[in-house]
């Protein structure tokens, strides 16, 4: 068994290599630490050496980590939190602080918590500015984190989250069907539902919705006559058509305010979303305050929808 040399291994070593096997880049790698890319090459050969493997290939235009590397990962990350632990959280100020504040969101579903966000932080940081990016599709959650595109997001609920990602339950919505009631009558049966003429939202990915896999197993499917790339195109689309959309019940307070809805007349389950930031700014003052303005504002705005969405 090959020895390992630990006196070439430190923590910023172990933050360079997870943040590689992050973002498979070591150019995007030596933009997050403000450095030029041979500085993390001479780091990573360290690593390299220490355990005795190249640790990434080549694959495409970046690399890939090897089957060691993938090994050591969740040990790497469980060391780089521990020693995060050891530092207590920072004392912030918002009102300090000029740097925008990015927010990751899956559409405009949550433009009223957004807007509620920003009257929160105009009142404790009125220089502040509120950025917000659209987070779709999920599998994309890891690279904007990561690379810092946003500092937090709301994501929709699914499979198990990376180990370098934390996250809590943020809330939950139903879905309705939305459509013009000028054009079509409300759908009142499953039957009637399959019938209908669909359009639905690119998400990206091959799994099947809750919807496909529900109807299947009634021995039904339902025809997609359009695919638009936003949930606020796809509401400006279906007006003036008999096209039905199944939607987050909540997009009636925006996005589809002139647009008629009604309950899905079969069994769905209500989808979930997670308020989720990355491992390395648990214990980050700024992050902490942020994720709790962001819950703040939740917790202002959820009462007033679940009291006045309407479903015809």
């Amino acid at each position: 068994m090959q020895k390992i040399d630990i006196s070439r291994i430190d923590g910023h070593t172990l933050r360079v290599f997870a943040s590689i096997c992050e973002t498979h880049s070591v150019s995007r790698t030596a933009a997050l630490f403000s450095v030029n890319q041979s500085t993390i090459s001479h780091t990573l050969d360290k690593l390299r050496s220490a355990v005795g493997d190249p640790l990434f290939v080549k694959s495409g235009r970046g690399i890939t980590p090897s089957e060691k590397a993938l090994s050591i990962l969740p040990r790497v990350q469980s060391i780089l939190a521990d020693i995060q632990g050891l530092v207590a959280p920072e004392v912030y100020e918002a009102g300090d602080d000029i740097r925008p504040y990015v927010v990751a969101i899956p559409g405009p579903a949550f433009l009223m918590e957004m807007k509620a966000l920003y009257l929160k932080l105009a009142e404790v940081a009125p220089n502040a500015r509120l950025e917000l990016r659209r987070m779709a599709p999920r599998n994309r959650l890891l690279d904007v984190l990561a690379q810092d595109e946003a500092e937090v997001a709301i994501a929709i609920s699914g499979k198990k989250y990376p180990a370098v990602l934390n996250h809590q339950r943020y809330g939950a919505d139903e879905l309705a069907v939305f459509y013009d009631p000028q054009c079509r009558a409300s759908v009142d049966s499953i039957e009637d539902y399959a019938a209908c003429r669909h359009a639905v939202v690119d998400f990206g990915g091959n799994e099947k919705s809750h919807v496909e896999l529900a109807l299947g197993q009634c021995g039904l499917a339902r025809s997609v006559s359009m695919v638009a790339p936003t949930a606020s195109m796809l509401g400006e689309l279906i007006k003036g058509t008999d096209l039905v959309a199944t939607m987050p019940r909540r997009l009636v307070h925006g996005a589809y305010r002139q647009l008629a809805c009604c309950p899905v007349p079969f069994d769905l389950p209500d989808i979930s979303y997670d308020l989720v930031w990355h491992r390395r700014y648990e214990h980050s003052g700024r992050n902490a305050w942020l994720r709790e303005l962001v819950l703040s504002s939740r917790d202002q705005v959820e009462p007033s929808i679940a009291a006045v969405a309407p479903v015809n």
